[in-house]
């Protein structure tokens, strides 16, 4: 009986998930609900800002990238948050809700390794976040150097 009601919840537990994960709202739904948390991040409110900056992961719709890019710019650029400012790097590397720059992308992710190392271990970022910005920033430092042949 007990081993039934574990599985049982764990059933419970995983449809909620699923559940909670389908998004139900229409485009019309969407978009105004957008608008309501850029009206509330304009006012400065730091929720509604990650709410936003969150649309780079959260939506499928691409859409919303140059949204997502906007706050993440925002929050980024007032160099707190390490993580904020890896995903305004990958979004320059990537030209993803913005134009593509490898130059600005070096720039954001040796930032956000900064911020890593200053905050410690109060970082957002674990180590693999670390290394990951030290190999981008190896990585696009070789890309944008000229060669010398």
């Amino acid at each position: 009986m007990h081993t039934s009601l574990i599985v049982l919840l764990v059933l419970a537990f995983a449809a909620f998930i699923v559940w909670k994960n389908l998004d139900r709202r229409t485009p019309a739904q969407k978009q105004a609900e957008f608008d309501r948390l850029q009206t509330l991040a304009q006012e400065g409110q730091e929720d509604a800002q990650y709410k936003l900056l969150m649309l780079y992961y959260d939506e499928k719709d691409t859409q919303f990238h140059p949204l997502a890019f906007k706050w993440a710019l925002v929050v980024a650029q007032k160099g707190e948050d390490p993580g904020v400012m890896l995903q305004v790097g990958e979004m320059y590397e990537n030209g993803e809700g913005t134009f593509k720059s490898l130059q600005d992308a070096l720039t954001w992710y040796e930032r956000a390794l900064s911020a890593d190392t200053a905050l410690g271990a109060q970082s957002p970022l674990s180590k693999d976040g670390h290394l990951y910005l030290e190999q981008r920033i190896f990585s696009l430092r070789q890309q944008l150097t000229p060669s010398n042949k």
